[in-house]
């Protein structure tokens, strides 16, 4: 890796890939296909890494690879992982952009990207509008059935310039903006929240604003940087938190659903499927 120039055309396409591209997609897209879900979320971690801002992979052939593998998936949505972030060379930590990271941004989030809005309606009909943060477009926010979903910037093992240098927490800050806009109305049943990495403490801060002014109401943080064998969840009984930790390297999928009590009274749970049961992280699923 060190003796390639930084303008490379390898894709770095291999098992990983291949397991994704023959099996974990199209399995996804018969569960979107028979209503049984919505739409598909990635924790981050696209292709591997290396050292923090030394990285050659973060290159346009590569990242246009991914790009092609995930376009085949329905509804697709990602948020960026260190390998793909913080790695990628000449990273700069004392800014919110680099070449990567607008390279990241236009292929990824921002317009025309294919997933910076969902392609097909949801079970039911309809499909959300997808809002992006202006500068930050790899954090997005939608609202379906009065659950709040969001997509932070949190990236595992690294400082970032977003959670550690800003003059403020970017990731707090979008929370912030997108609930203080409804918190009188308080139209949310439950929050989800996917991030590569464990949030920082300022985004449950502004959680806890908009629970302040509209009550408690149940938040499941979904994150993937620390590839268990087995997916884990873990609950805070004091405030209804919890935290669901994927899977990674060829696991297959999780099937996260929120669902509500038909009472009215006891609010929304999470339920979680696993897909594949033998937990290795080292044998492709098969489904077909």
């Amino acid at each position: 890796m060190d003796d390639l120039p930084l303008n490379n055309t390898c894709t770095y396409e291999g098992p990983d890939y291949n397991c994704v591209q023959n099996s974990i997609i199209p399995f996804m897209n018969s569960v979107i296909s028979a209503g049984d879900a919505a739409f598909i979320l990635h924790a981050g971690d696209i292709m591997k890494g290396g050292d923090v801002a030394e990285s050659k992979r973060c290159t346009s052939y590569n990242f246009n690879s991914r790009k092609d593998l995930f376009a085949n998936a329905s509804n697709f949505l990602l948020v960026p992982g260190d390998n793909d972030w913080t790695e990628c060379y000449e990273y700069d930590l004392y800014s919110n952009t680099d070449p990567a990271r607008e390279m990241w941004r236009a292929t990824f989030a921002d317009v025309p990207s294919p997933f910076n809005q969902f392609s097909r309606d949801f079970p039911g009909g309809g499909r959300p509008f997808i809002h992006r943060k202006p500068g930050n477009p790899e954090m997005f926010f939608f609202e379906y059935n009065n659950i709040a979903f969001f997509g932070l910037n949190r990236v595992g093992n690294r400082m970032s310039y977003i959670s550690d240098i800003a003059t403020v927490d970017l990731n707090g800050e979008w929370v912030n903006e997108r609930l203080s806009l409804v918190n009188t109305t308080c139209p949310y049943e439950s929050i989800v929240i996917l991030a590569q990495a464990l949030l920082k403490p300022v985004v449950y801060d502004m959680v806890d604003i908009y629970i302040e002014a509209c009550g408690l109401l149940p938040l499941l943080v979904i994150t993937g940087d620390y590839h268990p064998d087995t997916f884990c969840m873990t609950k805070k009984e004091t405030d209804h938190r919890l935290e669901l930790t994927v899977e990674a390297y060829r696991s297959g999928p999780l099937l996260v659903s929120v669902i509500r009590d038909p009472t009215g009274l006891k609010g929304d749970y999470f339920h979680v499927d696993d897909s594949d049961l033998v937990d290795s992280n080292r044998d492709c699923p098969t489904y077909f």
